[in-house]
């Protein structure tokens, strides 16, 4: 999750520069842009392709290869380029399409009043797509550990499930690297273990944050991506 955000990001600030550079104004203006999406390619690079609309069809217009080290090359597509999307990618854009809209159903709540932030991974081995939307920072000294939602979108297209993922927001206070914080508690009510958005909310913070089980009275610490288990609460009385 982490490697596709990454890449969404840095490849959004190469897209910015070279529209500023070709002197169009405004994200998109002229290319009747839709939206991005993130697909794996060949090593550990990752494929963002800014796609629109032409012809009732949709279509690359910028693409851009994000290596792990952060690099980005690629740029505009120019007139005749090829600018088909892959089967992949178009999955994953209809998928994220049905994520949006189902986050305008009752019981969807973000965090912040800010334009959700979506994350959509490449089809499982068995053919599902996760689709992510999730609470978007609007605080630099904060980052939102509530406020997150997975929808998986079926071979089919179809909705297979969805979930959220904490009953409330859950803000975390990030401050300057210089505070002498040490780690985060947060309890979880919904699951016997940690998630994947412990993990992801571990990559964006500057310390570990120490996940209690409700059900089961497991402690265990995410760090930076990783987690691991700590002990039983019983254990420390």
């Amino acid at each position: 999750m982490f490697a596709y955000d990454q890449a969404a990001w840095h490849a959004t600030d190469k897209f910015r520069a070279d529209m500023a550079a070709a002197g169009k104004q405004g994200a998109g203006a002229g290319l009747a842009l839709n939206g991005y999406v993130v697909e794996p390619q060949d090593g550990a690079r990752l494929l963002v392709s800014f796609y629109g609309e032409v012809g009732g069809r949709l279509v690359a217009r910028a693409r851009y290869r994000v290596a792990e080290n952060r690099d980005v090359e690629g740029g505009l597509l120019a007139e005749g380029e090829d600018a088909v999307l892959s089967p992949v990618a178009l999955r994953m854009i209809a998928a994220r399409d049905l994520a949006m809209h189902r986050m305008q159903q009752p019981g969807h709540g973000l965090c912040s009043k800010s334009p959700a932030n979506t994350l959509v991974l490449p089809p499982r081995a068995d053919g599902v797509i996760p689709a992510y939307v999730m609470t978007s920072t609007v605080n630099a000294k904060e980052f939102p550990a509530g406020g997150h939602y997975r929808f998986d979108i079926a071979l089919d297209g179809t909705l297979k499930s969805e979930r959220g993922f904490t009953n409330s927001c859950f803000p975390i206070a990030i401050g300057k690297r210089k505070d002498r914080t040490e780690a985060v508690f947060m309890t979880h009510l919904l699951d016997s273990q940690p998630t994947e958005i412990h993990a992801f909310v571990s990559r964006n913070i500057p310390f570990p944050l120490i996940v209690i089980i409700v059900s089961n009275g497991e402690i265990w610490s995410s760090s930076n991506g990783d987690i691991a288990f700590v002990s039983d609460v019983s254990a420390l009385k």
